[in-house]
């Protein structure tokens, strides 16, 4: 099915957009706005047929959405999974970063990729099927590809530096879930958990508070997700710790455009923090 695009965006004013192109296991989604036009971001989403292998899907949309290749002024891929790995960049090394993908995970993606986290001076290592590596970066014009967790680091560490209680990010995907620790811009705790129904997220929310050592009283944990499921679990949450809450998104996003609040976290992160 075709999806459509302002027409404000065409092959010959493309230099001026930023496109960030967002790959998951189930679809994919893209944004694209122009930095010297104001209210200028969009966002489109699409689901694919799960009964298909995942590149064919994705092929298919490329060759039927023409826009997607052309030259823009920054083309994005956004890679969301929970295959990744924090290393320290003192001791990252490129050489070998399959290694470290390949002790994290038992049957690690065929393609490791890393992004340098220059404020927290690490390296975040991850995984991507080979076969779709290959085919966006022969699509597009020199594609970056960055882990959905990457811009969140970045938007929470410059959230979290003014405040004192310690901040405790969730955010809510289809079966798996972020949870990140942040105090004063310090980052305590990072992991993304896959989960099978409503009480697992419950439960890895609270084992991450207590792990980390949070205050029920004082510290504050922000959700974002679904809003049906993200109230459900804020209910349930509120009798063990005070300060729950939906997270709001950056104001600085606002400024983007309406179609910003559609967008899921990373993409939002991804267009306001500087990577």
């Amino acid at each position: 099915m075709a999806i459509s695009i302002p027409d404000t965006l065409t092959a010959d004013n493309s230099g001026k957009y930023i496109m960030s192109i967002r790959l998951r296991s189930d679809g994919l989604s893209f944004s694209g706005y122009s930095p010297s036009v104001s209210e200028s971001f969009f966002y489109r989403n699409t689901e694919f047929d799960r009964t298909r292998p995942y590149i064919a899907s994705l092929k298919e949309f490329f060759f039927e959405h023409e826009f997607l290749t052309y030259s823009y002024k920054q083309t994005n891929l956004l890679c969301v999974t929970p295959q990744y790995t924090m290393v320290p960049e003192d001791v990252f090394s490129d050489k070998q970063k399959s290694e470290l993908l390949s002790f994290t995970f038992f049957a690690p993606e065929s393609e490791c990729l890393h992004n340098l986290l220059t404020r927290e001076s690490a390296e975040v290592v991850f995984g991507i099927d080979e076969e779709v590596y290959e085919f966006c970066s022969r699509s597009l014009i020199n594609p970056t590809f960055i882990h959905h967790i990457t811009p969140q680091l970045a938007l929470w560490k410059q959230q979290s530096r003014t405040l004192i209680p310690r901040q405790l990010y969730v955010v809510l995907h289809r079966k798996m879930m972020d949870v990140v620790c942040y105090a004063q811009g310090t980052l305590l705790f990072v992991n993304t958990f896959e989960y099978e129904k409503t009480d697992d997220i419950l439960y890895y929310i609270l084992y991450v508070w207590k792990q980390v050592g949070m205050d029920q009283e004082r510290d504050q944990l922000h959700l974002y997700g679904g809003v049906s499921l993200r109230n459900s679990i804020t209910t349930i949450l509120r009798n063990y710790i005070q300060y729950t809450s939906p997270a709001e998104i950056p104001s600085d996003a606002y400024l983007l455009g309406t179609e910003v609040l559609q967008a899921p976290l990373d993409l939002i992160a991804l267009s306001v923090c500087e990577l």
